[in-house]
């Protein structure tokens, strides 16, 4: 009889701890159902985008520019067309010798030497290199030279003798004192025709310079003693 009250009662206990805890569950059920839980969802975006690089620093950007300007500006002053230094440098009375015979005339031989100086970066062709000697406006005679190669920063001299004998008996009288004084006056002028190039390349354009001096030379020790010199280009496509 003991033992089952105290069982009796021990049920009872248990039955009691566990309604509360059915009752809380069960109002928890009823809470759940009438809430709305938001839903939240995520959609993809299956654009492709393009990643650049940061732009290079404003420093970066002047050095570049800086290096462009530097290299166009030399490559136009090397390549810049300059045109040949062109001078007499020898002018020698090599003869003179009078006939006193009417017409009084003289036979005059002389050697003249021009330089022609390429400055430039570009090779020039020289179609044509013509000396003239003038004495007192009349024309002594010429020396012609054809196909003359220059290199760039090259110099070539062109070389010839001029002879004449048909001067006015006036100017022999003139040329005679002036040889005794041991200086005479010649007026040259130096016509040369060409165009430049580069490596295997030849430019179109061609060039034409005239070079016209007054010569003072000395006739003894054949040295130049002073010449004043005009030029004139002219350019041809």
């Amino acid at each position: 009889m003991l033992i089952t009250t105290h069982f009796q009662l021990s049920t009872y206990n248990v039955s009691m701890k566990s309604k509360p805890l059915t009752h809380s569950l069960t109002q928890l059920l009823l809470i759940s159902s009438h809430t709305q839980i938001p839903m939240t969802y995520s959609k993809q975006n299956n654009k492709n985008y393009v990643v650049l690089p940061p732009p290079p620093s404003p420093c970066l950007v002047c050095l570049l520019w800086t290096v462009i300007l530097t290299v166009c500006i030399t490559a136009i002053f090397l390549l810049w067309p300059v045109y040949p230094e062109i001078e007499m440098e020898r002018l020698k009375v090599r003869k003179a010798k009078v006939r006193p015979l009417p017409p009084l005339s003289v036979d005059v031989s002389l050697s003249v030497t021009a330089k022609i100086h390429n400055k430039g970066l570009l090779w020039m062709n020289l179609a044509e290199v013509d000396i003239h000697v003038k004495y007192r406006g009349n024309k002594l005679g010429h020396v012609e030279t054809e196909s003359l190669h220059v290199n760039r920063w090259g110099l070539e001299h062109v070389y010839g003798e001029i002879e004449f004998s048909e001067l006015p008996s006036s100017d022999v009288a003139h040329l005679m004192k002036e040889l005794a004084k041991g200086s005479v006056l010649f007026h040259t002028s130096v016509r040369v025709t060409g165009h430049f190039g580069l490596f295997l390349f030849h430019f179109p354009n061609i060039f034409k310079i005239k070079v016209s001096c007054d010569v003072l030379v000395n006739s003894k020790n054949h040295t130049i003693v002073h010449q004043h010199c005009v030029e004139k280009i002219k350019i041809k496509d």
